[in-house]
């Protein structure tokens, strides 16, 4: 092989090679187009560490507290927004303050951020005073989110207005939150119908004598 066809074949092998990184890069790009069109970006490390935030949260002091709360008023990468939620969940001081840390993040357009708060509720002591910011995301536009709101709502909010939510669930325009309404009026009362218009004629009959076990 001559020294020009020798340099040839280098230029075409290195083109190649170049286009190889390109593509990838362009599919990486598209990728995390769809990523952030579905809700679910990748983001950067948390600005604090875990065993950071977990510190703080389980201090006593309402200072420390606040300072968590105030890393998350100016916080804009909603992974980490998610990782606060679950720390905030522990906590038992300023319960306002807290409560208004999730209401922000349950109304948030991130489908991720707002499904993830809503599962750091679940651990929550005051998330039955959440009730009323969770009920508008059981008709949210993502399934997932609806899961988890029912799931919150039926399985951690220990209030018998819980009861109410779920016959109003009955009409939803969601299929998928009218059977888990029917699934969990049978699983949390002694009462065992398969239709929507049972549970209301149930409802109606019994809403002023039920009393939750």
């Amino acid at each position: 092989m001559s020294s020009s066809q020798a340099l040839i074949l280098c230029l075409l092998t290195f083109g190649l090679a170049v286009c190889g990184c390109e593509k990838k890069e362009a599919e990486g790009q598209d990728g995390a187009n769809a990523a952030k069109a579905a809700g679910k970006n990748e983001f950067s490390t948390p600005i604090f560490d875990p065993q950071q935030i977990e510190a703080i949260v389980r201090s006593t002091s309402n200072t420390d507290v606040d300072a968590l709360l105030k890393q998350c008023a100016n916080e804009t990468n909603n992974v980490v927004l998610a990782q606060y939620a679950t720390f905030l969940s522990k906590t038992t001081t300023r319960g306002p303050s807290v409560r208004a840390a999730f209401r922000k993040m349950l109304k948030s357009d991130d489908a991720y951020l707002r499904e993830q708060a809503l599962m750091a509720l679940e651990d929550y002591a005051g998330v039955a005073f959440m009730l009323d910011d969770m009920i508008p995301l059981l008709n949210d536009p993502n399934e997932d989110v609806r899961d988890s709101a029912m799931t919150t709502i039926a399985d951690y909010v220990e209030s018998r207005r819980k009861f109410q939510v779920l016959i109003d669930c009955l009409d939803s325009q969601f299929d998928d939150v009218r059977e888990n309404a029917i699934f969990n009026l049978g699983f949390y009362t002694d009462a065992n119908f398969e239709t929507a218009e049972e549970w209301k004629k149930w409802w109606a009959e019994n809403k002023n004598t039920f009393k939750p076990e």
